[in-house]
């Protein structure tokens, strides 16, 4: 259910990856098509991994689709997407989403983050410019939460977003040490110059790499969005 090609975009050049624990993940990654010419960036992780997740996961893929062509903010589909949601997600479960809204012609992005971890924005000369916090709470956990946007973030030539589930950051390689944020934002880094596609083979390799070839524990997802 991933697309299979990257938009294409004026201005951007867009990538991103799923690489799934079990033969059927929870995470995923998304390129919607939003009202008013947005484009709707979706990084997705269903708790735990296997069937029931996966299904899990097309069930809000759906959702998000659905309510992103009728709908231009963010907040407003993940609303939508959650009410639905809460219908049928038990205690033992809930969605954590980022959904962000790429506006090509102001170079501007809105998001909301339902309890998912941070996305980082990184400024032509490698620095942390911002992280792209949660807004809200994990989708299917409460039916009436409204999800409000972050403030829209202007996005300059050269920046690097990366959007991600935490299958990077908390890889497990020997002796029981994580991959951690500041491993991530190296490779990010060190790999900013190349393509979009090429950063997030590089961001997986490092992560094998570092685990040494033990099993993979959890789905490695990502998007990454370069400015032109």
């Amino acid at each position: 259910l991933c697309p299979k090609a990257p938009p294409q975009l004026p201005g951007f050049d867009i990538a991103g990856a799923s690489v799934p624990a079990a033969a059927a993940g929870g995470d995923y990654f998304d390129f919607v098509p939003m009202a008013d010419s947005g484009l709707g960036l979706v990084v997705g992780d269903v708790t735990g991994h296997g069937i029931g997740p996966a299904l899990l996961m097309a069930e809000t893929r759906a959702y998000v689709r659905i309510a992103g062509l009728n709908r231009a903010d963010p907040g407003e589909v993940l609303t939508r997407t959650n009410i639905a949601l809460a219908e049928d997600i038990g205690s033992e479960r809930f969605v954590t989403l980022f959904l962000g809204r790429l506006d090509a012609a102001e170079r501007q992005l809105t998001y909301v983050s339902a309890g998912h971890p941070p996305g980082y924005l990184l400024a032509t000369d490698g620095s942390v410019r911002m992280e792209l916090r949660r807004t809200g709470v994990p989708l299917g956990m409460r039916p009436n939460t409204e999800y409000r946007n972050a403030s829209p973030v202007s996005l300059l030539p050269g920046e690097v977003a990366l959007l991600l589930t935490d299958g990077i950051e908390e890889a497990m390689g020997p002796g029981d040490e994580m991959f951690g944020t500041d491993r991530m934002l190296d490779v990010l880094r060190a790999s900013r110059d190349q393509s979009a596609a090429q950063i997030v083979d590089a961001l997986y390799l490092a992560v094998r790499e570092f685990c040494k070839g033990t099993e993979q524990e959890d789905d490695v997802t990502a998007i990454v969005v370069k400015v032109l």
